[in-house]
């Protein structure tokens, strides 16, 4: 993506002080520019307020909407509700030994920054861990029909070795109980 194309790169120089306000929608052409997203696509309405001080700028990310991803449990896409908030602060100066994640550190030469990562990683970060259709009965039922036979047919599988294991070991240590 060429530099002066980007929607997402804000002023440093010429914003006036006090807030601003950027409304984005993030659609599947901005999911599509991550070459290994998690997300396939999506409509996310994002808020982005910039407060501009003498000696940084605070950004504040709101936003809610939806994305597909891909369940855990069958495989299939579904739609998944997001939303989420951030504050992240843009302060003038170098980097010290005391840096948090939300602080990020630019100098007096930065005329503009690029928000773009920072939206993908905030909306990345309010996806859940366990990944699956609300309801079990809109995953794909032949997906489900093979994952549980197959589980059912392994535990039987298991049960039987470990049945052999055991009595294995019984008759090993009857063995040495006898001599």
């Amino acid at each position: 993506m060429k530099k002066e194309d980007n929607e997402y790169t804000i002023p440093l120089i010429g914003l006036p002080f006090g807030h601003t306000d950027y409304q984005y929608v993030i659609s599947d052409k901005f999911f599509g520019e991550r070459e290994y997203s998690e997300v396939k696509n999506g409509v996310v309405n994002l808020r982005l307020d910039i407060e501009k001080m003498e000696t940084m700028f605070v950004l504040a990310l709101n936003f809610e909407g939806k994305v597909v991803l891909q369940c855990d449990r069958c495989g299939d896409d579904y739609e998944q509700p997001i939303e989420g908030s951030a504050e992240i602060y843009l302060k003038y100066g170098a980097a010290n030994g005391n840096e948090d994640d939300d602080v990020i550190f630019i100098t007096k030469n930065d005329n503009e920054f690029d928000v773009s990562d920072l939206i993908y990683e905030y909306i990345i970060l309010s996806l859940p861990i366990h990944r699956v259709h609300q309801d079990e009965s809109e995953c794909n039922k032949d997906v489900l029909d093979m994952l549980y036979h197959e589980d059912k047919t392994q535990d039987v599988e298991n049960e039987s070795d470990a049945n052999a294991v055991w009595s294995e070991m019984m008759k090993q240590l009857k063995d040495k109980l006898d001599n």
